[in-house]
């Protein structure tokens, strides 16, 4: 046997973290993977269960001197960042010390769309977190995904698909709900992922790893296949979502709490959702085409043969019928 690929993951116990961990698991190839988690939370549930299925896990505290992170990333081939939107800014603490330490691909906490510039705080900053990479010198791979399944999951008259939808989230569809807009199962970005890092042709680039492009309308429609049931459906125009975005700094500005602080999280959300919505449902930059349009590569047409992810469709019927992860 080949000796494995070592792999590391920051954030392996958040929601994608635990995709990526999942889908290089079931891979085919060999891979050998530690957890990067905070130190405060070396011995948490989650971390336990991690053990159990094999992974290496080493405790972090980015207060620390650098070379302490360069020694603990010593080995690792492929240094993969999950880290969810509040800490996007915490990767730059990792570029300098993977580049030091060897690490021959870094990839950062995208797991989004593809965005220009100027239109998404969150995308801003990632763009930000490419650059100090590239600054660096240190070989990279962003994967962007689309949006995922669960982000829409309309609500029907019976109530069945209440526990899966995200209250948090305005499920209003913008204007005339026919901008199409790619999506994926969050569960399978890792097997995507696990494709992805060990291919050359995607080192120093940007893929697009998605598996259906629906409109809004078309989302609902499944939802009223699946279910047989008619989904609650309302509208909102790009005007109101761009007063969203205008009213966000004088909501916030007198709010000395972080941007997902209970006591604002849900004008946080309502903020970045309403960026990603004119970007995905009006603008059109979550599609195949704009992103061959950014130079993505598209990950169907990289590996045609790669097993299909998992539909819109299956997902719904695993809402309504309890069993959606």
């Amino acid at each position: 046997m080949s000796s494995p690929i070592t792999v590391g993951v920051i954030g392996a116990t958040g929601s994608v973290g635990q995709s990526v961990v999942k889908g290089l698991l079931s891979s085919e190839i060999n891979f050998s993977i530690t957890s990067f988690t905070r130190q405060t939370s070396i011995d948490s549930p989650i971390n336990q269960n991690l053990r159990k299925d094999g992974l290496a896990i080493t405790g972090y505290d980015l207060a620390q001197p650098q070379e302490t992170l360069v020694n603990k990333l010593r080995g690792i081939d492929i240094l993969i960042s999950c880290m969810n939107w509040e800490n996007l800014h915490l990767q730059k603490h990792w570029v300098e010390p993977a580049k030091s330490a060897g690490v021959k691909r870094f990839v950062p906490s995208e797991w989004v769309a593809p965005t220009p510039p100027g239109i998404s705080d969150v995308q801003d900053t990632k763009l930000d977190i490419l650059a100090a990479i590239q600054r660096a010198h240190l070989s990279y791979t962003v994967i962007d995904v689309g949006c995922w399944f669960e982000v829409f999951v309309p609500k029907i008259p019976s109530g069945r698909s209440d526990h899966a939808h995200w209250s948090l989230v305005d499920h209003r569809i913008v204007g005339d709900g026919n901008q199409k807009f790619a999506l994926i199962d969050r569960t399978d970005i890792g097997k995507y992922v696990a494709q992805i890092i060990t291919d050359p042709r995607t080192i120093n680039k940007h893929v697009f790893a998605y598996t259906e492009v629906l409109s809004m309308n078309e989302i609902w429609d499944t939802m009223t296949i699946v279910s047989g049931e008619e989904p609650v459906k309302d509208h909102v125009m790009v005007e109101e979502l761009e007063a969203i975005i205008q009213d966000y700094p004088k909501k916030v500005e007198n709010n000395p709490e972080t941007a997902y602080h209970p006591s604002r999280i849900q004008d946080t959300v309502n903020f970045n959702m309403a960026q990603f919505r004119i970007s995905w449902c009006v603008r059109g930059y979550n599609t195949p085409e704009y992103g061959e349009y950014l130079g993505y590569l598209d990950f169907t047409q990289l590996f045609p043969d790669f097993p299909k992810g998992k539909s819109l469709k299956t997902y719904y019927r695993e809402v309504v019928n309890g069993s959606a992860e």
